[in-house]
């Protein structure tokens, strides 16, 4: 169920980064929406594997959040938008 005060941006992943596995995940990605950069942290185990695994500059990502208090989007919920058949073989992080 999404939040009423979550914001949406969509954009090409562009660069995935592990910041820290243990104790917990923390992984940061940037999209590129139009001609902004959006710097996410994933901090879902399962997202992070999950973006792990896509190629860059090839996929188009829908992601809701917030922002943190260091200006991060912070990743509640994630889509693939352009899905092909390499998203059909591994499945879709919703």
């Amino acid at each position: 169920m999404y939040h009423k005060d979550m914001e949406t941006h969509k954009g090409l992943l562009t660069h995935i980064k592990v910041f820290k596995e243990k104790p917990y995940a923390i992984t940061g990605m940037l999209i590129w929406e139009n001609d902004i950069c959006i710097n996410c942290v994933i901090k879902n185990r399962p997202f992070a594997t999950y973006v792990l695994s896509l190629p860059m500059h090839q996929y188009e990502i829908e992601v809701k959040g917030n922002y943190n208090s260091r200006g991060q989007f912070d990743v509640k919920h994630m889509r693939i938008v352009n899905i092909d058949s390499y998203i059909a073989l591994i499945g879709t992080p919703e």
